[in-house]
Formats: structure tokens, sequence, C-alpha cells
């Protein structure tokens, strides 16, 4: 009789060879006689999901990471079949462990980046600000060119007030994409409040060039330079925003 080893060994050749229906029974009869068992379990969960099973498969990649809770590549694909159920709190949690287990993991990494900003984007449009702000903080330690995740970021750190924070991710923004208008913008109305006016105007200065017809940078730079008293650049930008302004049909 075969021992259990043997056996996975004789199911997992059938299931790379594509002869899932002997894997599959294979599997079915080492799980018959050890419950449970974590390879099995794991094998069995990836041949359900590679067969269209997937609702099927979680509970056998669930048996898995219980079985063998130190191994990454259960977690790793647990969160596969999760997130493939629509279950992204679950997936970003098992991309989690896969990467407490193995940091260097870069499919765990890859995948939960953006399960990390659909939950920020979920918890922003909710108006949990500062579950999105936390979200928005691990999506991008992950992956810190994320132009789109950097300038939510900046909103929800507005949001919550955090105004020194606000401006530097929308400065960031910025730097990440020069023709980002509404980040030139954002990051001068949050120096404006903070009282950083020289600042605000240097970040508006870049986006003006970039479109001269940009009416609201010109009356924002306008109400910036009649703040620091300089009465003939306001006045020169405030005709600027004018000629920008539709004409009243």
């Amino acid at each position: 009789m075969a021992t259990v080893s043997e056996a996975l060994s004789i199911a997992l050749d059938h299931h790379i060879a594509g002869r899932v229906a002997e894997a599959e029974t294979l599997y079915g009869r080492i799980l018959e006689a050890v419950p449970g068992h974590p390879d099995a379990s794991h094998l069995m969960g990836l041949l359900l999901a590679q067969t269209g099973r997937v609702a099927a498969a979680l509970p056998h990649l669930d048996a898995a990471v219980a079985g063998d809770p130190a191994s990454p590549t259960y977690h790793l694909n647990r969160g596969k079949v999760q997130d493939a159920l629509g279950q992204t709190v679950a997936a970003a949690a098992s991309w989690l462990a896969t990467l407490r287990r193995q940091p260097d993991h870069g499919e765990a990494a890859e995948r939960l980046a953006p399960a990390l900003r659909v939950l920020a984007e979920t918890a922003f449009d909710s108006g949990a600000l500062a579950s999105a702000a936390a979200l928005y903080e691990r999506v991008l330690a992950l992956d810190p060119q994320n132009l789109s995740a950097t300038f939510d970021a900046a909103m929800a750190a507005k949001g919550l007030g955090r105004l020194q924070e606000a401006a530097w991710l929308a400065g960031l923004s910025a730097r990440l994409d020069p023709a980002l208008l509404r980040a030139r913008m954002a990051e001068a109305e949050a120096r404006q409040v903070l009282g950083q006016t020289e600042r605000a105007i240097a970040a508006l200065r870049p986006a003006l060039a970039l479109d001269p017809a940009q009416g609201g940078c010109w009356a924002s730079l306008c109400l910036l330079h009649n703040e620091l008293g300089r009465g003939g650049a306001a006045v020169t930008a405030g005709r600027r925003a004018a000629l920008a302004a539709p004409a009243d049909t």
C-alpha cells in the first residue's frame, strides 16, 4: 500500500499532466484517510479553483492554512480564491499573512496593493476617512509611485484636517504627474490655509505654465498676492482670471 507521501506524489503527477479527474480522486482519498492534510488540502483547493469550482476550493485552502499556518504559499493561494469570490478584505488579510511569513514575496505585494486600494476607496466613499488614510498609507508603502493612491491620500488627509500632510501628498502627486492641475490646486489650497502663502503661490505657478487659461488658478493667485500686499500682482492675476472665465451668454 502506498504511503500518503507516495499517493500525493502520484496525484500531483496526474494534476501537472492535466489528468484532473484522476488527481481529484487521489486527493480525495488522501483527505478521507488524513482529513485536513495540508498539502492534499492545498492541492485539492488549487485543482477545484483551476476547474472553475472556486467556492468549493476555499474550504480546502482554509484547511491547508489551518494545518500549516507557516506556509506563505497557502496564504497566497487562499487570498487568490478569496479575491475571486469578491472577499477583498479576507484576500488582503491572506496576502498580508503571506508577507509576514515571507517579506520579499513579490506576488503577494503586487496583489495586496490594489486590494488595499479598493478597501481604501470604499472607506473614503463611505466617509470613513481615518480608515481610508491608513489604508492609503499601506498602499503607498507597497507602491510609492501610485499616483491615484497618492492623490486620494491627500484628499483623505485634507478631510481629516491634516493639512500639512495633505499639502505634502498633493505636491507629491504633482511631481508624479506634472500635468495634474488639481494636485497643484489642492497643494496651494492647503498651504494657503496653513498660512504658507509663498509656497501656495509656488505650487500654482507650474499649473499656470502648463495651462495659462486656468481661471481658477489665476483667481487663487490673485487672492494670494493680495494677502501679501502685492496689489499690482493681484490686479494682474485678477485680470487673467477674468479673461479666462467664460463669457456670459
